[in-house]
């Protein structure tokens, strides 16, 4: 049975990219919300290792498959703080210490609380959100149980009377392998943390009662102790101990680390602002890459869902105009306008066609014939009413740097035409994708689909999005065609496939005719699934062999549109949304 980050995490290679990075960062951020009920910003450092303040977490980038789960269960960890503990105490720690007359071992104290409370909400959640406990038991895994753990506890190491022995003890107290005749008092404060009830612990202030027991139990012990003593007994501690084991030096370094994960100051490899923003316009878009198998090779094809704003500043793929690109505003507005007038002709799918039949022997009773009713048996009507169906347009345009100038010109102002009528109508939806390659985030091109718009989720701002869109790359046809899973659904009477394009399939080796049969091969599939095939191939002249190509990969069907005539697709679509066929 898969458990933890086996659902999700299914990484191809070692180092996670900046994509992958981000879909950690998203699967995070959403554990920690379901863990605390708040929206808990989960984010990469800039600064290295950084403490949890219980309004934030960070999480380190050198994330591998590895240490994924880890890496999961420490945010866990930190979010629980951020839930259930409460921060005043830690911070005020020298006043409630002055209360209890015991200031002089405030960071010794500290340490302790951390670790009791690290101890409370760590079984709080592991008994409340059982499916997060693969994610736990892999943090202590990396921090707690590993053979230089084990073999430490068991040797002959920490056995000395003194606070640095009873530190590495106690932390590491929990560990099955822990002997807890190491050291005097050990068993003792054993007894007092009481780690089988450790749920009694209600409270952050309950945790530092708890830390001041402890550390009274052991200073009271070692501060009356004698040098004779201390010989003493630190002998006795290592009999029957293991002379083996790692060297102090490793074990010191161990429990430095440990420290620092109790204190809440794991190191966190630290990540670049460059890469901190990408990242972020990388979550924020949903980009995914899925492997596509086509002309008999697997490609990658990274998926945009939807233009944000962070992938316009980014510029991500470098697919993108800054904000301060005004040349296709005109466009927009030219596609607006258009969009109203097309509205205009199609506002009878948003009209129920109604129709009345009086004078009938059953039905409804018709209240204008009620002074008949000793006379004639013709009371009742009957209202009979047609809607239009819904029908669902995807509409795919070649995003490549032949379309540049007119033809995308041409091609933006009736694209958003269309989405401008989708938006104000009740039973059309469209979905605008882009076919294209970009700059991959990690150098070189990959197939690219940005699904810039969807009525059923975006809204005219969405929309005008568009026109930040820069034109360049080249042509994986069938590649991205077949990463859009087009299929149709019983809930529309008519699906389309509207494709807008100027050229062949191009992408390094995928070229020539195994491109050209590739994509007919999708297309074929996709006429399969029950989807209507509309393509228009935009030329500033007629070429009878591209032309013979393009209806070789799309159909017979498939049209020549001169640049000058492009509006012939929003005619055709009119008269395809007005068909007598759609109303039921």
């Amino acid at each position: 049975m898969n458990k933890g980050s086996e659902y999700w995490g299914k990484n191809p290679r070692e180092k996670f990219d900046l994509i992958e990075l981000a879909h950690t960062q998203r699967n995070i951020t959403n554990f920690v919300k379901i863990l605390t009920g708040d929206e808990i910003p989960v984010e990469f450092t800039t600064n290295g290792d950084s403490m949890t303040d219980g309004n934030s977490i960070t999480i380190s980038s050198n994330i591998t498959q590895k240490t994924l789960d880890s890496t999961v269960g420490l945010a866990l960890h930190e979010g629980a703080h951020c839930a259930y503990t409460n921060f005043d105490v830690p911070k005020k720690i020298g006043n409630l210490l002055l209360e209890h007359n015991l200031i002089h071992g405030k960071e010794i104290i500290l340490l302790l609380l951390n670790f009791v409370e690290d101890r409370r909400i760590d079984q709080l959640v592991y008994n409340t959100a059982p499916g997060y406990q693969s994610y736990y038991k892999s943090m202590y895994n990396r921090y707690f149980y590993n053979d230089t753990v084990n073999n430490g506890i068991r040797s002959n190491k920490f056995r000395k009377e003194n606070w640095e022995s009873y530190i590495f003890r106690i932390i590491n107290i929990f560990n099955k392998n822990t002997d807890l005749t190491a050291l005097a008092k050990l068993k003792e404060v054993y007894n007092i943390l009481d780690l089988k009830n450790i749920s009694r612990l209600e409270n952050t202030l309950d945790s530092f009662n708890v830390a001041c027991e402890m550390y009274k139990c052991v200073y009271n012990y070692l501060s009356t102790l004698t040098k004779d003593d201390y010989t003493k007994q630190s002998r006795l501690n290592e009999k029957d101990s293991n002379p083996k084991g790692a060297s102090i030096k490793s074990l010191k370094n161990l429990l430095k680390k440990q420290e620092d994960f109790t204190l809440g100051k794991v190191h966190k490899q630290k990540i670049s602002a460059i890469h901190k923003n990408k990242i972020k316009a990388i979550s924020e878009s949903l980009i995914k890459v899925e492997f596509i198998t086509s002309a008999d090779k697997k490609r990658p094809v990274h998926i945009m869902e939807g233009i944000s704003d962070a992938s316009i500043n980014e510029n991500l793929y470098n697919k993108f105009h800054s904000f301060k690109y005004t040349k296709n505003d005109n466009l927009i507005e030219q596609g607006i306008t258009k969009g109203k007038r097309l509205l205009n002709k199609l506002q009878i799918r948003n009209e129920q066609i109604t129709s009345s039949s009086k004078r009938l022997k059953q039905g409804k009773i018709d209240p204008r014939r009620i002074y008949a009713a000793g006379f004639e048996e013709d009371l009742f009507y009957k209202i009979d009413k047609a809607n239009y169906k819904p029908i669902s347009l995807n509409i795919s345009i070649d995003g490549s740097g032949s379309m540049k100038g007119d033809k995308w010109n041409q091609t933006l102002i009736n694209t958003i035409a269309l989405g401008y009528v989708s938006l104000n109508m009740n039973n059309i939806n469209i979905l605008i994708s882009i076919r294209t390659t970009g700059d991959a985030l990690g150098g070189g091109q990959v197939p690219l689909l940005i699904l810039a718009f969807d009525s059923k989720k975006h809204k005219l701002k969405d929309l005008k999005k568009l026109k930040y869109y820069r034109e360049s790359g080249l042509t994986p046809e069938g590649i991205c065609l077949e990463a859009l899973n087009i299929s149709n659904s019983s809930y529309y009477l008519d699906s389309y496939l509207i494709n807008m394009s100027d050229g062949m399939p191009t992408f390094l080796e995928y070229k020539g005719e195994k491109a050209i049969l590739d994509t007919a091969r999708v297309i074929k599939n996709i006429k399969k699934g029950g989807v209507n095939i509309l393509s228009y191939f935009i030329q500033d002249e007629y070429n009878e062999k591209a032309s013979n190509n393009f209806k070789q990969m799309y159909g017979k069907d498939a049209s020549f549109i001169n640049i000058n005539n492009i509006n012939e697709i929003t005619k055709t679509l009119n008269q395809l949304l007005l068909k007598k066929e759609l109303v039921s």
